[in-house]
């Protein structure tokens, strides 16, 4: 039983194959030609590649307008109210297309990622410190438990 990077190594030759047997090269140049939604459909036609690769893919290999939702990205969405509570990545994806205008997809992204690994943390959010504190509605973030006071156990 292989583990995930047993999973990750196999599925990649074989996506490499399939590129090398469909295509005659190992490249993915003939995405450039294809509208956005098309690629995307192409690249998770490949055993292993998801939505958020797939848009990795466009957005940093062919700088193409497409912003990738990765855990940050979908946690911010969700708490400002841009994704909805209950839907996925893919659902957040298609709510975060119609909201963000195109030229803005890519410095956005970058820019939720590093939002959600030093400040808008999953289990213990800054809110404090956050620069968008004035305007975040906090959807799905606990209200800070009160500190009660600690009783001497000694005794």
């Amino acid at each position: 039983m292989a583990g995930l990077g047993g999973q990750k190594s196999r599925a990649i030759r074989a996506a490499l194959e399939r590129l090398r047997d469909e295509r005659g090269e190992l490249a993915l140049d003939h995405l450039a030609g294809m509208p956005d939604e098309e690629a995307l459909a192409y690249l998770v036609s490949f055993d292993g590649v998801g939505l958020k690769t797939a848009a990795c893919v466009l957005c940093f290999s062919l700088r193409r307008p497409v912003l990738p939702v990765d855990t940050h990205v979908l946690r911010i969405a969700r708490r400002l109210g841009w994704a909805s509570a209950t839907g996925g990545a893919t659902h957040a994806h298609r709510e975060l297309e119609t909201r963000v205008r195109p030229e803005d997809r890519y410095a956005l992204h970058l820019l939720m990622i590093r939002l959600g690994r030093e400040v808008c943390r999953a289990r213990a959010p800054r809110c404090p410190e956050c620069p968008l504190a004035t305007v975040c509605p906090r959807v799905g973030v606990a209200a800070p438990e009160r500190e009660s006071p600690r009783r001497d156990r000694a005794g």
